[in-house]
């Protein structure tokens, strides 16, 4: 509130002037109404007076009777009545100069009020509009500032982000680079503990060799007078051998012959049944194939005697992956019909089992027949 009487000192001393002013016609008004009333209450009759337009009296009113003063009062011995008193003509004509003069006064008083009253009103006026503008003024600067404010914060977050993406990339590659420090001291130590386990294991085994040639050396010599000794008995015994295991071996191999070309035989007729089972399945999943794409087929107008081979691709879903058409169905028409209709088809009926699918099927588009 003080703040705003501060921003509006002048118009606050305009409007106590305006008042103070106000105030002081008041008081002059009151003192000549009562000056007024004295007057007449003096023996003389009172005249009532109205206020009036001092613009409009006529100064050429003719002059009113002149007041006839009262009687003398008469002998005590025989009192007569008294006359009724006439109007003072001086007195009102006084009191209606009196009223020109006051109405004089409150018109200019109130010309100057509404004088004040504008110019107060202009200056309020003014000092609004220039309290707007500048309250404008400062919110268009407080909104640029809060611009910058922001702009600047916005720049100092991206610098920190950058920088915090800058320091993550440098620690990520410092990492990395440690890593495969790491790792190929970890691979060179490996290689080293190989290289050496390598050339203690070829140490060991050629002294283990060397053991062993000696070994055997010592073994050979003694057991080559043993083998000497019993090489006769040996050979006797290995011929009896020999001509035993040849007559085992004639056996097994005549059992053997018997039980592969029986297994032979019983493995023929499996396959046989098989095939056809599995030549049978594959033909009713064909067909299924085949019934699915006709049945997603639309006619061309025209369109007779269809007939063409499609090769479709697919997956053992049942997902198409690719088809082709074998030749023309008869036109264009018909064929974007007929790729349509694969299409409309996907995905495909399941194969009945892993040994009837085959990733590539081809069948007679025949849907006339």
């Amino acid at each position: 509130m003080f703040r705003k009487l501060a921003d509006n000192w002048r118009s606050v001393l305009l409007a106590l002037g305006l008042h103070l002013l106000i105030a002081a016609l008041l008081v002059v008004g009151v003192n000549f109404v009562s000056e007024s009333s004295s007057r007449g209450n003096r023996g003389q009759k009172i005249v009532k007076a109205s206020v009036v337009n001092p613009d409009s009296v006529n100064t050429d009113m003719p002059a009113m009777p002149e007041a006839v003063s009262p009687a003398s009062e008469p002998a005590p011995s025989e009192p007569e009545p008294k006359p009724e008193p006439e109007p003072d003509k001086a007195a009102e004509k006084a009191a209606e100069q009196d009223a020109a003069e006051q109405a004089a006064r409150e018109k200019a008083q109130a010309e100057e009020a509404a004088k004040a009253e504008a110019v107060r009103e202009k200056a309020e006026a003014e000092k609004q509009a220039e309290a707007e503008a500048r309250r404008k003024a400062e919110a268009q600067a407080e909104k640029k500032a809060e611009a910058e404010r922001q702009a600047k914060a916005e720049a100092q977050r991206k610098a920190k982000a950058e920088a915090e993406r800058k320091a993550q990339e440098q620690a990520a590659r410092e990492k990395a680079a440690a890593e495969a420090k790491r790792k190929a001291e970890a691979e060179a130590k490996a290689e080293a503990e190989a290289a050496r386990k390598k050339a203690e294991a070829e140490r060991e085994a050629k002294a283990e060799a060397a053991r062993k040639a000696k070994a055997e050396a010592e073994r050979k010599a003694k057991a080559e007078a043993q083998r000497k000794a019993e090489a006769e008995k040996k050979a006797r015994e290995e011929a009896a051998r020999k001509a035993r295991e040849e007559a085992q071996r004639r056996a097994a191999a005549e059992q053997s012959a018997r039980e592969s070309a029986m297994r032979e035989a019983m493995q023929r007729e499996a396959a046989g049944r098989q095939n056809a089972a599995n030549s049978q399945a594959l033909g009713a999943y064909v067909q299924a194939i085949k019934d699915r794409v006709e049945s997603n087929w639309l006619r061309p107008p025209g369109a007779r005697n269809i007939s063409c081979k499609v090769r479709v691709n697919q997956l053992p879903g049942g997902q198409v992956t690719g088809f082709r058409l074998l030749g023309s169905c008869g036109s264009a028409a018909v064929d974007r019909s007929v790729e349509q209709a694969i299409r409309k088809s996907d995905p495909l009926p399941k194969a009945p089992s892993d040994s009837v699918f085959s990733p590539e099927i081809e069948f007679n588009f025949e849907p006339d027949q």
